[in-house]
């Protein structure tokens, strides 16, 4: 499980063949601007998976390296030599994507293994760019990557709420944005049995090639954080537009309650909110109805109508009585199965008592299945001064 929720990162390598080059008439420039916006879409593409793409290289073949006839089972097994033999040994990277322009029609426009991903041999994959939308290419991309991830193409039973998903088995002039539930049920089987451990490893932001771009959830040269898109982000301290830190002061959680509470404000260094703060426990509350506890001012009555509703007050005095008893009803706490009686002193700190206003009966909440949604709330006014802690009543002062 802990695999699971670890940050992961491929380490990527884009190679652009011969063909592609001369097909964008020798301009690189051109090139690495679209190769750049390829990997950025199959990013968004791949964040289902909470896996970064991060592209560390990009090799052009401004002349013939290896002779691509087709995409197929031979080029494949050329490129995945030619990147353990030539590629490894002067760039280390997790997978590499040979794009070339073959384009021909009845043959692949991929090719990849299935569950190699961080192996030597073959963590490879080759595509083509078959087609004059980024997108287009971006999920041909997605789909080799996600063969080396585990997935095998999907059946009938297999869906996303896009259509087609990524690892459909067909062209379709569509382009696939989503893995399917059944692709996404396979790489997470694919890495609890496997655990590539290559992806675990976060590279340096100077590392990567690609110009930054602000929204891609991982932070790049001249950015301090990078939280997703505005709609998506949830760093309360990072602004989404500009990755950068919201400055000092500005409140990124806002006290839950008004007097026993306090708002959290951002550091200006860093993309978290700091850690929840209240006032101090004990202090006095709801114009001395209650003390402040955690951050909240518990008080019976508004246990009471929490529990019943806005017509709830609590019950008088002699109900709390009852709590001597030490019945299923009646009690204190519970140790072993057995109800514990209250002390004459601590019956407010026991079962909660509540009435209709202006009615004098004693009602109890009573579920089985819940047996402390009845109980008085720790650190409720139990009497002038003094408040429950551990179901007792005692002194505010040497409570806390």
């Amino acid at each position: 499980e802990r695999y699971l929720q670890a940050p992961k990162y491929i380490e990527f390598v884009v190679v652009v063949d011969n063909r592609m080059y001369r097909k964008y008439a020798n301009n690189s420039n051109t090139i690495r601007t679209r190769v750049f916006e390829i990997v950025n879409i199959a990013n968004t593409m791949c964040r289902a998976l909470d896996v970064h793409i991060a592209l560390i290289g990009l090799e052009i073949w401004t002349k013939i390296r290896l002779t691509c006839k087709s995409v197929d089972d031979a080029t494949a097994n050329l490129f995945d030599e030619w990147r353990e033999k030539d590629l490894l040994p002067r760039k280390r990277n997790d997978n590499a994507q040979l794009i070339t322009s073959i384009n021909e029609y009845g043959v692949y426009l991929g090719l990849a293994s299935i569950g190699v991903l961080c192996n030597t041999e073959n963590s490879a994959a080759i595509i083509q760019d078959h087609d004059n939308r980024t997108a287009m290419v971006a999920s041909t991309m997605a789909h080799e990557l996600g063969h080396n991830l585990g997935m095998d193409h999907d059946n009938a039973s297999c869906n996303c709420s896009g259509n087609p998903c990524i690892m459909y088995d067909g062209y379709d002039d569509e382009v696939s944005y989503q893995f399917s539930s059944c692709s996404i049920q396979a790489y997470r089987k694919y890495l609890i049995r496997r655990q590539p451990q290559c992806i675990l490893n976060k590279p340096f932001s100077s590392d990567i090639i690609a110009p930054p771009v602000c929204g891609n959830y991982f932070v790049e040269e001249g950015e301090e954080c990078d939280c997703g898109s505005p709609e998506d982000c949830q760093s309360a301290c990072c602004n989404a537009a500009t990755c950068k830190f919201k400055g000092a002061g500005a409140e990124c959680r806002a006290a839950k309650d008004d007097e026993c509470d306090l708002p959290e404000l951002c550091t200006g260094q860093s993309a978290e909110c700091p850690t929840d703060t209240f006032q101090e426990n004990g202090k006095s509350c709801q114009k001395k109805q209650g003390y402040c506890y955690n951050g909240k001012c518990p008080t019976l009555t508004n246990q009471c109508i929490d529990l019943f509703g806005p017509d709830e007050d609590v019950a008088r005095d002699s109900c709390f009585q009852d709590n001597q008893l030490g019945d299923e009803a009646s009690y204190c706490r519970k140790e072993n199965g057995r109800y514990i009686p209250c002390q004459p002193q601590d019956v407010k700190c026991g079962t909660l008592f509540c009435t209709r206003r202006n009615k004098v009966e004693c009602t109890i909440m009573n579920l089985e299945n819940y047996p402390d949604v009845a109980m008085v709330e720790p650190g409720t006014k139990c009497e002038e001064g003094k408040v429950c802690s551990n179901e007792r009543c005692v002194d505010v002062k040497t409570a806390y």
